[in-house]
């Protein structure tokens, strides 16, 4: 707290007029980030061309969310703030999910995505795979820079669902260049 009110310019008593504790702080800054990154994805969803438009959209979008991230944010959030950690899992299993579902089914309807691709399954694995990303036993964040095992896992993903045409669009948009 005595960090939050250096960087904000005020005491911390001024903080505590505001909010009654830490875990309302981090709460309410979680309910914040989460309402304006679900605004953000769906200003995408009006905008986006085709599904593969949409997930390069999303993935740009998350790509730039993640640039500082430090995986271990959500560790302590997981270990320190259940509440929190609960409006987090509730949102990425029910919003982020319902919109990669409908990504992958108008995807497999335009022939960009395989015609046999489970979008139930693969939509599950795709969410639940961040939590493999931020796991401090297998990706380190002193060995590893998160934003580069971000962008490997979305390679993986995009690789994993495209069709023969898909292919060919995702290789225009040239995503991800070293």
């Amino acid at each position: 707290m005595d960090d939050v009110a250096r960087e904000l310019g005020m005491s911390k008593k001024t903080i505590y007029v505001l909010v009654e504790d830490k875990n309302e702080l981090v709460r309410l800054s979680m309910q914040n980030y989460l309402e304006e990154e679900r605004n953000q994805l769906e200003e995408i969803l009006k905008t986006a061309k085709d599904s593969i438009d949409e997930m390069i959209q999303m993935i740009s979008y998350f790509i730039h969310q993640v640039q500082e991230f430090n995986p271990s944010a959500l560790n302590d959030l997981q270990k320190y703030y259940p509440e929190t950690w609960d409006i987090y899992n509730s949102y990425r299993f029910h919003f982020m999910l319902k919109m990669v579902t409908k990504n992958l089914e108008s995807g497999v309807k335009q022939g960009v995505y395989r015609k046999e691709l489970n979008a139930d399954i693969i939509s599950k694995i795709y969410i639940a795979g961040i939590d493999i990303l931020i796991n401090q036993q297998l990706f380190p964040s002193k060995k590893y820079v998160f934003l580069d095992t971000y962008k490997e896992y979305l390679k993986y993903h995009l690789c994993g669902i495209v069709s023969v045409k898909g292919l060919k669009v995702l290789e225009q948009h040239n995503l991800f260049k070293r």
